[in-house]
């Protein structure tokens, strides 16, 4: 499962994706016999967070199967874990799960800004979404437009302005 890690504030610069393990001990080893299910959410001594996002869950928002609402309450724990871990200048290490190969469409990566442009999305949420397809090798971009749009979504620098995210949804077309 990749795994990476995301330091606050400047979270584009910190990013490292780790693609076996690291196996310090901040950073436990993720194996076979080891399930990443069993790593704690937050560990306030370490400021270390390691959680885990399920590949149905993306591929489930991405296809319309769930909700921006639903992906919401199933990921705001996790959310909230990782970013207090960061700004506690500890590191988050966001885990995806394997999956079958998903490519992300201009359907897929429109849902992800309108959502966000709707609110229905907090940008915090949909930083951490589109995190998560970047760093995944599970997911691919349909082309240049849904790449783009992703890493829209992915730019933590600043929250877009709801003007800025219309005009990067009328990009998809």
């Amino acid at each position: 499962m990749p795994r990476a890690a995301k330091t606050w504030p400047d979270f584009d610069a910190q990013i490292r994706c780790v693609r076996d393990h690291v196996g310090t001990a901040e950073t436990p080893k993720v194996g076979l016999s080891k399930p990443v299910s069993g790593f704690p959410i937050a560990d306030g001594r370490s400021g270390m967070h390691c959680a885990y996002m399920e590949h149905a869950t993306l591929v489930g928002f991405l296809s319309g199967t769930l909700s921006p609402e639903a992906l919401a309450d199933e990921i705001a724990t996790e959310v909230g874990a990782c970013n207090t871990a960061c700004q506690a200048g500890g590191t988050g290490y966001i885990v995806i799960t394997d999956g079958p190969s998903f490519e992300v469409t201009r359907e897929g990566a429109g849902r992800l800004l309108a959502a966000i442009a709707q609110e229905r999305l907090s940008f915090e949420l949909a930083n951490y979404v589109a995190d998560c397809l970047i760093m995944s090798d599970d997911f691919d971009f349909a082309d240049d437009a849904v790449r783009d749009a992703i890493h829209f979504a992915e730019d933590d620098s600043r929250p877009p302005t709801q003007d800025e995210t219309v005009k990067a949804l009328a990009m998809l077309g």
